[in-house]
């Protein structure tokens, strides 16, 4: 039996004054990261009432899929570039959907 598909909620946030910097290099994992095997969706968000914490939604086929994810090349530049701009350190949420709730 396949696996379940599996969300991932992450957050980052900006050192004050460094979020535009922190989202150029986040823009630069979009593309690669949607090209990759076992990727459904992927997106980043940047919190409206503060402009200095993104959130990562993303949807993968599998966690094995998306740990190679957290292995491919453009995510080890995307942590070798961003360190000194995150103030606090990324919180991931591995998530699965519930469906058994009832309306």
């Amino acid at each position: 039996m396949p696996s379940q598909p599996i969300r991932i909620v992450a957050e980052v946030t900006a050192h004050p004054g460094q979020a535009e910097e922190l989202w150029r290099n986040l823009a630069e994992l979009v593309e690669p990261t949607r090209k990759e095997a076992g990727n459904i969706s992927y997106d980043i968000l940047q919190d409206l009432d503060n402009p200095d914490h993104f959130l990562f939604y993303e949807e993968w086929e599998s966690r094995d899929c998306f740990e190679r994810h957290l292995e491919s090349p453009h995510v080890a530049d995307y942590d070798r570039v961003t360190g000194h701009l995150i103030a606090i350190p990324v919180r991931i949420s591995l998530c699965t959907l519930r469906t058994d709730a009832k309306a």
